[in-house]
């Protein structure tokens, strides 16, 4: 064998260990981004299980939340000690939905997982209190112009109703 053969052999099992390389930081890449997907939606979920949570440990508070998800419930039917404490509860749900939609434009949160949030989203602001409250924060610009847009665009197929 001659050095040119050398060479050539060398040559090639280079541009293998280059091609094996590239393949290796393919699959990386596809594992750290699904690993990354499902923290995102672990933390989603988590986020509001803490939210429903905290809220179980007030009756007075839980009450409230059901009667400012009762179709048949007006703004102007709570006083405006429990209209405000109603729409910290709605702002801070609809800033944990924008921080997941945050999550989903940037490829963090899948289709299905966002479609969800999205589609109970719209069903809580047509409401008549939540979404009065969707009207006053939109308003005063709380949220992402994207996600708001996402919202209103969405078809209501969701039901808040609480049956017994």
């Amino acid at each position: 064998m001659t050095l040119e053969d050398f060479a050539r052999i060398g040559e090639a099992l280079g541009g293998l260990a280059v091609l094996i390389s590239l393949i290796y930081v393919i699959v990386e890449l596809r594992r750290n981004t699904r690993s990354m997907q499902t923290a995102a939606a672990w933390n989603a979920d988590i986020s509001l299980a803490e939210l429903n949570e905290g809220l179980s440990h007030s009756p007075q508070l839980s009450e409230l939340c059901m009667r400012g998800l009762d179709p048949e419930t007006k703004p102007e039917d709570l006083t405006p000690a429990e209209f405000a404490q109603f729409m910290f509860v709605s702002r801070s749900v609809l800033q944990k939905y924008q921080a997941q939609w945050w999550l989903w434009s940037r490829g963090s949160l899948s289709d299905e997982m966002w479609q969800l949030r999205r589609s109970w989203a719209k069903a809580f602001v047509s409401l008549p209190v939540p979404g009065r409250i969707w009207e006053l924060e939109s308003d005063q610009h709380q949220f992402a112009q994207g996600f708001v847009s996402s919202i209103n665009s969405m078809e209501i197929s969701a039901d808040l109703r609480f049956k017994s």
